[in-house]
């Protein structure tokens, strides 16, 4: 055999491996943000209407984040927290898409609503919740996607090595 064909062979077994550490380590941080997290998308929110997510909270050592993305610019759009003792902890308007963030003080259910307060109808997609990966004051903790990061590397590295497998098939064939 060949020695471009070892290394395409050896370039293949570098992908597969970096896909299986990308699965393996992705696959936690997906069920985490299934477990501790809501999404609405694609919502319509027509002119003074409004939209509620709510949210159990059990552990208040991390923070609850609130993403959204409004699909028409310029629409004012308010975001409301209420957290499970009545007391407000995130109160924000704004007319771009925004990332808010809110230390939950007391265990129990925290209430979001998104309202339209602007005169145009819009689509909204929000998440709220815990996001894997953030920590406290909002700092994301990049070691929390170490292993789909060194999977990514080992998948671009076994890519970089088929490339080179094949060009050196092409220059063993010129050379018979």
């Amino acid at each position: 055999m060949k020695r471009g064909y070892y290394v395409l062979i050896g370039g293949a077994a570098l992908l597969v491996a970096g896909i299986a550490i990308t699965i393996i380590w992705a696959l936690p941080i997906a069920e985490q943000f299934q477990r501790e997290a809501t999404a609405l998308q694609g919502a319509s929110l027509g002119a003074g209407q409004s939209r509620n997510l709510s949210l159990d909270v059990t552990d208040t050592s991390k923070p609850i984040s609130v993403i959204v993305n409004s699909k028409e610019q310029g629409v004012t759009l308010e975001a409301v927290l209420i957290a499970p003792d009545g007391k407000t902890a995130i109160n924000s308007t704004f007319a771009e898409n925004t990332v808010l963030g809110a230390n939950p003080k007391v265990p129990g259910t925290y209430k979001l609503t998104v309202s339209n307060k602007g005169q145009t109808p819009t689509s909204i997609d929000v998440v709220f919740g815990r996001l894997p990966g953030v920590e406290q004051n909002n700092k994301v903790d990049l070691g929390t996607f170490g292993g789909v990061l060194a999977g990514a590397g080992v998948i671009i590295a076994g890519i970089i090595v088929m490339i080179a497998g094949t060009a050196i098939l092409i220059i063993d064939r010129r050379r018979v």
